[in-house]
């Protein structure tokens, strides 16, 4: 009824068929978790985190689909367009930020270069390392949260442990001389590591066989000859979170206080008067955020980040792939649990930020043939100037485009090329020195080359753009409240949304309230959905 250009809706369950469901559709495809799981001995689980992991290896299912779970519909028209547009690439809807590290330390305060005490535990990374190389807290104003959506919603949403869900068809190099050995098999486990807010800890590190012993505070770690770590700190962990447990063996999640004349005089400590409070009670969603989060703030460094919006994802499959080929252990750790986990790759959100992480390293002459707009194979006085204007402040310097055109001179007069490149006419400005600058002078002009990849070097893998979530989505939680239940859903109607998630927080024991709100519901869905689906059977017929 809104999505008419879908060809094809996939139904995962765990075998269950509804009894209106016309299994004889064309259209229409039920797929249960042995289709789709690789190991079998997953089986069965009753974690949606297990199940999202594998709906890309649906059978028959197109590059890019549209995944809903369970408690999301649409309201009004939507179109591709809405999801992924040529120019922007994938659109990312993003509403509340990640649930805080703790109470007494938001994550604007972490990796900020000041040294918050509060900050300083396991849960929240120690500070970003701000503690190990700043003595004196500065002052800061208490942060606060803006969104579209109440925070209070990842405190209090239910563990639903759902098992149904539907999708629709349609290096940097690490530095050995510096990285110890269980540092280097995170990054054979996940890639290239941002090693920028891990310097402060691995700084005075040289090699990992030179190692005797690392001091931190009160505790001694002595490392003996045979390169090992102390099997008390890793046993048989995951390599994802050696850096997360060889931290927490040093501090235990004991706020660490830094040493020397630490006047606490920060606003800061107005948003943490009772550091007693330093455990909370949050939801295996919220903190199957942070686990995700603190993955990759390891592996793509510290950023304070937001959460999808609850509502139809359009997924690729094979940016899937290449995710969870990164993040293997984890997503095969996932897929493992019987019901959801405080360890789970939470699906979206892992998703949707390795989509916008993700960097590609671009060579030199892939620079230059950017540049090089007219194909001659060489860079016209034109094509430089339309670079310098890219590469410096406006307006440009004359010092800085003559120190740049020399560095071409010196480096035409030493290098031998091979290239005989010839040069159209009207290359050059009359007034020109340049010599012919091709693709093989720049790329062995050592100055020069430098400076382009450090400015155009790098760029995101996969187009995107971000969305503020709150205009076309609706997230609302129903209750036992029926007065409130009216209100909600006339507020719909009147307004009505293209992506709809309601969540079910009725408590069981108001039998009464909760029969009056099914039949507004299902008076709700007979407004919003007038005709039966073809997806339905007849009223006189039942699949059993």
């Amino acid at each position: 009824m809104y999505a008419p250009w879908v060809r094809h809706v996939y139904i995962v369950t765990n075998g269950q068929i509804p009894s209106w469901l016309d299994m004889d559709n064309p259209r229409m495809t039920l797929i249960t978790h042995e289709d789709i799981f690789l190991d079998k001995n997953h089986l069965p689980t009753f974690s949606s985190p297990a199940i999202e992991s594998h709906i890309h290896r649906i059978p028959g299912i197109s590059d890019k689909f549209l995944y809903f779970n369970d408690d999301v519909m649409l309201g009004a028209e939507v179109w591709p367009e809405d999801f992924i547009t040529q120019a922007g690439g994938q659109k990312v809807y993003l509403a509340w930020w990640v649930p805080d590290c703790s109470d007494i330390c938001p994550w604007a305060w972490v990796g900020d270069g000041s040294c918050d005490p509060a900050c300083n535990t396991t849960l929240c990374e120690f500070d970003g390392g701000d503690c190990n190389s700043t003595l004196l807290s500065t002052d800061s104003e208490p942060f606060e949260e803006e969104s579209d959506y109440p925070y209070k919603y990842l405190q209090i949403l239910g563990e639903k442990n759902k098992s149904t869900t539907i999708s629709f068809n349609n290096s940097e190099k690490i530095n050995n001389s510096t990285t110890v050995a269980w540092m280097h098999t995170v990054a054979m486990t996940h890639g290239t590591l941002n090693l920028k807010n891990q310097s402060s800890f691995i700084s005075n590190l040289t090699k990992f066989s030179d190692i005797k012993e690392y001091n931190d505070n009160s505790k001694t770690i002595k490392l003996n000859d045979s390169n090992d770590m102390p099997e008390s700190i890793f046993g048989d962990s995951n390599h994802t979170k050696l850096h997360i447990q060889f931290k927490r063996y040093l501090n235990d999640d004991i706020i660490n206080l830094v040493q020397g004349n630490n006047s606490i005089k920060s606003n800061k400590l107005k948003y943490s008067d009772q550091w007693k409070h330093k455990n909370r009670q949050l939801d295996t969603y919220a903190e199957s955020l942070l686990y995700v989060n603190k993955i990759y703030n390891i592996i793509y460094g510290f950023d304070r980040r937001k959460v999808p919006a609850h509502m139809p994802h359009l997924i690729d499959k094979w940016i899937v792939n290449s995710m969870q080929r990164k993040f293997e252990s984890d997503f095969i750790k996932t897929s493992s649990h019987k019901i959801r986990n405080a360890e789970d790759m939470q699906f979206a959100f892992s998703y949707f930020y390795f989509l916008m992480s993700e960097n590609l390293y671009i060579p030199v002459g892939d620079i230059f043939d950017k540049f090089d707009t007219d194909k001659s194979g060489t860079w016209s006085d034109r094509e430089i100037r339309t670079l310098l204007s890219r590469l410096y402040p406006l307006p440009l310097d004359y010092n800085l485009v003559v120190e740049f055109e020399n560095s071409i001179v010196n480096c035409s007069k030493y290098l031998k090329l091979t290239e005989d490149v010839k040069v159209p006419p009207g290359e050059r400005y009359l007034d020109s020195m340049l010599p012919v600058v091709s693709k093989e002078l720049i790329s062995n002009c050592d100055w020069v080359a430098s400076k382009i990849k450090r400015r155009f070097g790098k760029s995101k893998r996969y187009k995107h753009e971000v969305i503020k979530a709150g205009k076309n989505e609706i997230f609302e939680m129903l209750t036992s409240n029926v007065s409130l239940t009216v209100q909600l859903l006339d507020e719909i109607r009147r307004d009505p949304k293209k992506f709809i998630c309601l969540n079910d927080d009725m408590d069981p024991l108001r039998h009464s309230e909760n029969e009056i709100v099914r039949a507004l519901l299902n008076d709700f869905y007979r407004s919003l959905y007038p005709l039966k689906s073809t997806f339905e059977l007849p009223p006189q017929f039942r699949t059993y």
